[in-house]
């Protein structure tokens, strides 16, 4: 009962304070006019820590899956072609925004309804 407790409160604590806990479902990319290397077109996020995505490469559309974990504000991705790349996660319930740690350029995602 206490591990339940805890939990509920980590999970409550985390969305008070801005960053998304629950991704989990299919999330669709705005579209930017910032350079940089990928954006999402549209990213689903399954409960189990993998996910399929649509990645846009320029005029280029690739399909992607992988795994992702999330730890704080961090999300992590890990599959091909990009290999492992990190964010800072924040948002809500119906829009996430992905930082990127290297450039600090960011994309935000829609919940598809």
């Amino acid at each position: 009962m206490y591990a339940l407790k805890a939990a509920l409160l980590a999970t409550t604590i985390l969305m008070l304070s801005g960053c998304a806990t629950n991704i989990s479902g299919t999330w669709q990319g705005r579209d930017s006019t910032m350079d940089r290397p990928f954006s999402f077109g549209a990213v689903t996020f399954a409960p189990d820590g993998t996910y399929t995505a649509e990645a846009k490469y320029g005029e280029t559309v690739r399909a992607v899956s992988g795994t992702y974990s999330i730890s704080g504000d961090m999300i992590m991705l890990y599959g091909e072609p990009f290999g492992k790349r990190s964010y800072r996660l924040a948002g809500t319930e119906d829009a996430l925004v992905f930082t990127d740690t290297k450039t600090d350029g960011s994309m935000t995602l829609d919940r598809y309804r």
